[in-house]
C-alpha cells in the first residue's frame, strides 16, 4: 500500500483530503499540531507534530518514510497572514520536510500553492490565468510560496523527486474561519444584520474546499504531471453573485446593500483550470449553490 504523509490535516481543505486520499488506494499518515481526539478509520494513522520545528519534522519522516507527500500546512489566518513574519517560517520549514523526504526514500510530492504568485493585470484583459502566466507577487505570503516553489523544484529536479505545485484561487468550506467571506455574510445576515459591500463587481474563481482537496489527491496519484497545476473551477463569479446568494438561500435579501465604491482590489482573478481536467482528469463536483448548501447545513 503507497504511504502517503498528509499535512495541514485539519486545516480548512486538508481535512477533506483524507478520504479521497484512502479511496484511492493510500495510507494516510496525517499530521496535526493540537492534542484533540481522532476517528478511528482503517488506514489512517494520526501523527502529532510540530512542523516548525525541524527536529519534529525529521523524527515524523523517520518514523513514517513516506513515498508520497501532500503539503497544505501553513498559516493563513484572516487579516494576519498576508505579511505575517511566519511565512518566513513555512518556507524553512517546507523545504526542510522535502529535504527529509529524500532522506528517507520519498519520490514523489505535491505542495500548495496560490493563484496571488500570478500578475493579475495581465487577467483583467480577459485571459483567464494559465500556469505559464506572468508572475508577480506582492505580499509576504505569496512572495514566499513562489519563492518556496522555485527552491523546491529545484531540489527535486537535483534529488530524482517528482514534484507538483497546486495553485488554489479561492476557497469555501465547512467550518471556516468567521472572518473569511463567506462565513461571515452567512453569520451577519441570520443575525438580521445588513451586511454591505463596495466589491460586489470584483470577479472571483471560488472552488468548495472538498473540490480542491480531491483535485490535489487527483495530482498527487498522477505521478507523470509535474509542476505548476491551477486547482481551481474556471467559472467565474462576483462577489454580489455570492452574497446574493447566500441572503436567498436564508431569506434575507432585503439585509444586503452593494455600494458603488471604488476598490483598490484587482477586478477579475479567474484561473484556467484546463490542466487539471485533461491531464489530471479531475472535474469539481460541487456548483456554488451545492458547495453553499453544505457550509450552511453544519
Amino acid at each position: 500500500m503507497k504511504k502517503v504523509l498528509l499535512t495541514g490535516s485539519t486545516g480548512l481543505i486538508g481535512k477533506y483530503a483524507i478520504q479521497p486520499l484512502l479511496e484511492a488506494g493510500f495510507e494516510v499518515f496525517a499530521v496535526y499540531s493540537k492534542a484533540q481526539e481522532h476517528e478511528s478509520i482503517n488506514n489512517l494513522n494520526w501523527v502529532q507534530a510540530d512542523l516548525l520545528n525541524l527536529s519534529d519534522i525529521k523524527a515524523v519522516f523517520e518514523k513514517v518514510k513516506p513515498e508520497y507527500l501532500l503539503h497544505f500546512a501553513w498559516d493563513t489566518r484572516p487579516g494576519i497572514y498576508l505579511e505575517d513574519n511566519s511565512n518566513f517560517d513555512w518556507v524553512k520549514s517546507s523545504l526542510e520536510m522535502l529535504k527529509q523526504f529524500k532522506v528517507q526514500g520519498g519520490k514523489r510530492a505535491v505542495f500548495a500553492g496560490t493563484c496571488f504568485e500570478y500578475e493579475f493585470d495581465y487577467e483583467t484583459i480577459g485571459i483567464p490565468l494559465k500556469e505559464d502566466a506572468p508572475l508577480n507577487p506582492t505580499s509576504t505570503y505569496a512572495k514566499c510560496k513562489n519563492h518556496l516553489r522555485e527552491l523546491a523544484e529545484l531540489y527535486s529536479m537535483k534529488n530524482d523527486i517528482s514534484f507538483g505545485w497546486g495553485r488554489i484561487f479561492y476557497v469555501y468550506g465547512e467550518k471556516e474561519q468567521e472572518k473569511r467571506l463567506i462565513p461571515f455574510v452567512i453569520n451577519t445576515l441570520s443575525q438580521n444584520k445588513e451586511f454591505s459591500t463596495s466589491a460586489g463587481a470584483l470577479i472571483k474563481d471560488y472552488m468548495f474546499a472538498a473540490d480542491i482537496a480531491e483535485g490535489f489527491v487527483k495530482f498527487l496519484d498522477t505521478d507523470d504531471v509535474a509542476g505548476c497545476v491551477n486547482i481551481c473551477t474556471g467559472t467565474p463569479v462576483t462577489i454580489k453573485d455570492i452574497v446574493s446568494l447566500i441572503a436567498e438561500k436564508l431569506d434575507k435579501q432585503n439585509l444586503i446593500k452593494f455600494e458603488d465604491k471604488v476598490t483598490k482590489e484587482p477586478q477579475r482573478i479567474l484561473g484556467d483550470n484546463t490542466k487539471l481536467t485533461n491531464e489530471i482528469g479531475f472535474v469539481p463536483k460541487y456548483s456554488l449553490s451545492q458547495g453553499l448548501d453544505k457550509v450552511m447545513k453544519q
